[in-house]
């Protein structure tokens, strides 16, 4: 049994992403998850077409894709509704 061979790993454990700004305001932050969900949606379309065109095989990634896209909108209309539940609730206070 040859055991040098692990040696040679690459042993460097890779330096951290460097963390995006953070939002100053709500509204900024809302924009950047409707953003990110347009993104995802559009890589989930990209990797459909890919599949469907025969460019890609790679299901199980076009589905993760697809699934991420779904749970990104899913979330962006449930704050929404959130929004629009407290605004009503606000409007409806007696002054």
């Amino acid at each position: 049994m040859n055991i040098n061979s692990v040696g040679s790993i690459n042993t460097q454990v890779p330096s951290p992403q460097p963390v995006a700004k953070k939002p100053d305001n709500f509204a900024a932050l809302m924009q950047q998850y409707v953003v990110q969900a347009n993104q995802e949606t559009k890589a989930a379309n990209a990797a459909g077409v890919e599949l469907a065109m025969g460019k890609s095989n790679n299901v199980s990634e076009t589905l993760l894709a697809m699934q991420k896209a779904d749970l990104s909108f899913q979330l962006m209309v449930g704050v929404r509704n959130k929004l629009v539940d407290a605004y009503r609730e606000v409007m409806r206070m007696q002054v």
